[in-house]
């Protein structure tokens, strides 16, 4: 899942969570993160945005990161780009 952070300051980063942070995420939460698709909350992207830049050293306290946050954004996965014309062999 690839999620994008902004702070109240403007600044930003863009995250790629992955299996450390939504084995973090049912552990913390006692939820399975199959729900993610039809019940997640806003609360869930701004903990698994958290718990990405915590792993990488960016961040520490939920909380005080939270009050300088000013969005979460799911980023849309992009398109496959065809790579041309199939060729066959005869």
């Amino acid at each position: 899942m690839d999620l994008r952070v902004t702070y109240a300051d403007g600044s930003g980063a863009d995250v790629t969570v992955s299996a450390p942070d939504f084995v973090a995420f049912e552990s913390e939460f006692n939820r399975s993160v199959a729900k993610l698709g039809t019940e997640i909350r806003f609360t869930d992207i701004c903990w698994l945005a958290w718990h990405r830049l915590k792993r990488a050293g960016e961040t520490a306290d939920f909380d005080m990161w939270l009050n300088r946050l000013d969005g979460v954004e799911i980023q849309e996965a992009a398109e496959p780009v065809p790579l041309g014309p199939s060729l066959s062999i005869s």
